[in-house]
């Protein structure tokens, strides 16, 4: 099978050209100028790994080498890039970075599945050497939402540094440009806030990543969640390393409800001026900020403001969800607020959708997940708010496939939750049409993942599912024609290392590793009911 007909997410237009393959080999160059340099490096750099051949970067061009144009293509946006193939050479070309560099990764993707297995020894293994051909072709592409995101959990349990970068590279292939990192929430807080010079209230602010640790389930077969934090350095790597894979970090400080880390380490955000008691288990609603203190708007100003100084992208998340324990009048009063310090930031405030009852600054965003979809559909009808589409029965990450799942959540009503439901579903539904909607996120909440082995069988194949469904046009597609690309995928993640749940209705071209059973994996595992 042509690997033109395997693209995911499936492009807007393909046309298979008459003519021979374009073969990259010994004599191949990579031609870019100009803002253009820094994709054509990223280039470089994965297929100097994956084929052994040097690709020097050049400024000129010439048949047989691979170039990376800046030029106004045609009007699909700014993420928008047209890819042409022929004997001569592969031609990528896009008006921006962005659409550049969705444009390589499905370049990529028109190599045989062979590239993406991982070399041993040095960056570039001149043992792997040979001709690697790319049949004749052309390609127009543009995304149907702007944003397409994951939500990584690091509250619960953590993630290394190291660990976020692979789920970037993973993630980065399907054409997703937002990674949502859940920094804080009641088991921990995962961002380290310096202490300001200005303290009016002398808040303990170091106290934040050092007081609490991760989740843990005793007597349900899991071990406790991983411990640590990152700090405004590490923050930046991540961040650096997104943005050089057209990936916006978005971090989200969740308020004013899954505050208990924050009470347990700052006492002077309790009314009585005493710790909260930590509580390790993945309870939900028993936490609140005081909308009586002052401290408390202190607080979220000095953290927001030091969160989003060090964000490059447009968005700082305030939570806003599950505030159970929080008084209806105070919970708007405090969002209104907090929404109105995260705008002062010249970040695009989000929220959750039970954040879409306050009064939020206009050009906000609000997620949907779960619940009343009034206060979202009406905030989006009178142009005050965008929306993230994240509803949990098509797009939560985190909720088992089925009873039989050795890891995962189980609270959203129906299921299986398979590749097959988080492909079937339109974004566009409940009276919001295309543009009132920002894009689709699919959240992975770790109360019972362990690390990336762990994360992955949850993750995929459902987010290849979530990435066409972010990317393509609605009725360009097909389950039956995904099935089969999905299938022919699987051996492209099983090359990248990638532990998918191979889905029994799914002919897979490749068997992954057992994230449960592998001789390397001592981690344990189990599964909780929420």
């Amino acid at each position: 099978m042509n690997v033109t007909e395997l693209l995911i997410p499936k492009p807007v237009h393909v046309a298979v050209l008459d003519g021979r393959a374009f073969t990259l080999g010994g004599a191949t160059r990579i031609s870019a100028t100009g803002a253009a340099v820094p994709v054509a490096g990223h280039l470089a750099s994965f297929l100097r790994r994956a084929t052994g051949h040097e690709l020097p970067l050049v400024s000129d061009f010439r048949p047989g080498d691979v170039a990376l144009e800046l030029t106004r293509t045609f009007d699909g946006g700014p993420e928008a890039y047209a890819l042409t193939v022929t004997d001569a050479g592969a031609r990528v070309r896009a008006d921006t970075p962005a659409g550049l560099f969705n444009g390589i990764q499905t370049l990529r993707q028109l190599f045989d599945p062979a590239i993406e297995a991982p070399p041993a020894g040095p960056v570039r293994n001149p043992d792997r050497q040979r001709d690697w051909t790319v049949p004749a072709v052309e390609i127009k592409d543009a995304p149907r939402f702007r944003y397409r995101g994951l939500m990584l959990d690091v509250a619960r349990s953590f993630f290394t540094v190291a660990e976020v970068k692979e789920q970037i590279d993973v993630m980065a292939q399907l054409k997703f440009n937002a990674l949502h990192l859940h920094l804080t929430d009641d088991q921990a807080w995962r961002i380290e806030i310096h202490e300001p010079e200005n303290n009016p209230s002398g808040l303990e602010y170091a106290n934040l990543t050092a007081v609490g640790g991760a989740v843990n389930h005793p007597g349900v077969g899991l071990t406790p969640g991983r411990t640590g934090f990152y700090t405004q350095k590490d923050y930046q790597d991540i961040q650096a390393y997104a943005a050089a894979r057209n990936i916006a970090v978005v971090p989200e400080i969740d308020l004013p409800g899954h505050v208990n880390a924050a009470l347990a380490a700052v006492p002077r955000l309790n009314p009585d001026g005493r710790a909260k008691p930590m509580n390790a288990t993945g309870e939900v609603g028993y936490s609140t900020l005081s909308a009586d203190l002052p401290a408390t708007y202190e607080f979220v100003s000095e953290v927001l403001g030091q969160v989003a100084a060090i964000t490059d992208g447009p968005y700082l998340h305030i939570g806003g969800d599950e505030a159970h324990v929080t008084g209806h009048e105070n919970y708007l009063a405090m969002v209104r607020e907090f929404a109105r310090i995260g705008a002062a930031t010249g970040k695009t405030v989000v929220g959750w959708n039970e954040a879409a009852e306050a009064d939020l600054p206009d050009g906000s965003v609000v997620q949907y997940w779960f619940g009343d979809f009034g206060q979202v559909l009406n905030k989006a009808e009178q142009g005050t708010a965008k929306v993230i589409m994240s509803p949990a029965d098509r797009t939560y990450l985190d909720q088992k496939y089925d009873s039989t799942s050795p890891i995962g959540l189980s609270w959203v009503d129906g299921g299986p939750f398979t590749w097959s439901e988080y492909y079937q579903w339109n974004p566009a539904q409940g009276g919001l049409e295309d543009q009132h909607i920002l894009g689709v996120e699919g959240p992975l909440w770790t109360e019972t993942v362990r690390g990336n082995r762990q994360a992955y069988w949850l993750l995929y194949p459902r987010a290849v599912s979530l990435a066409e469904v972010a990317w393509s046009p609605q009725e360009a597609r097909s389950l039956s024609d995904f099935r089969r690309r999905l299938g022919g995928f699987g051996e492209r993640l099983a090359n990248q290392g990638v532990t998918f749940q191979p889905a029994a209705d799914v002919e897979w071209s490749a068997t992954p590793a057992d994230p449960f059973t592998e001789p390397n994996n001592t981690t344990e595992y189990g599964t909780i009911e929420a």
